[in-house]
């Protein structure tokens, strides 16, 4: 279920980007204006989704017993995003502009299309039957 909903929010930010995409193409003031408006609505909304599926995976994909090793990698992602994210969106958006806004979009569909195998993928690594090791002396 939380693969399905990031995987419509992949869907959700791809068409905000390609609405963003032709905001610029020169229609006007007033389709300008409700391009943005509506590409900032459908963005809002794969957001949520993405939150909502986030969230979900997060927790259920944790090793038993080791939630707050797997809750402190997950959460480096958005800040190796704020890191990269002035780079990448800059050059994509301003330097390339309704290109960049569609291969920005292209990305948002793939990373949201990968979520089902990735997540398929970790939900059987984590039912794997796990080898006990035993630790001692030999006697």
């Amino acid at each position: 279920m939380s693969a399905r909903a990031t995987r419509r929010a992949g869907v959700l930010m791809a068409a905000s980007c390609a609405v963003y995409a032709m905001s610029g193409a020169g229609s006007g003031v007033v389709v300008t204006v409700v391009l943005l408006v509506a590409g900032a609505l459908v963005q809002v909304f794969g957001e949520m989704l993405h939150g909502a599926g986030g969230w979900e995976l997060s927790f259920a994909l944790a090793p038993e017993g080791r939630h707050g090793q797997y809750q402190g990698f997950y959460g480096m992602a958005p800040q190796c995003a704020r890191m990269a994210g002035p780079l990448v969106l800059t050059t994509l958006l301003l330097g390339w502009g309704g290109p960049g806004w569609l291969l920005l979009g292209a990305a948002f569909l793939t990373a949201g299309a990968a979520m089902g195998p990735v997540t398929r993928y970790a939900e059987r690594a984590h039912a794997a039957p796990r080898v006990a090791v035993r630790t001692g002396t030999c006697g």
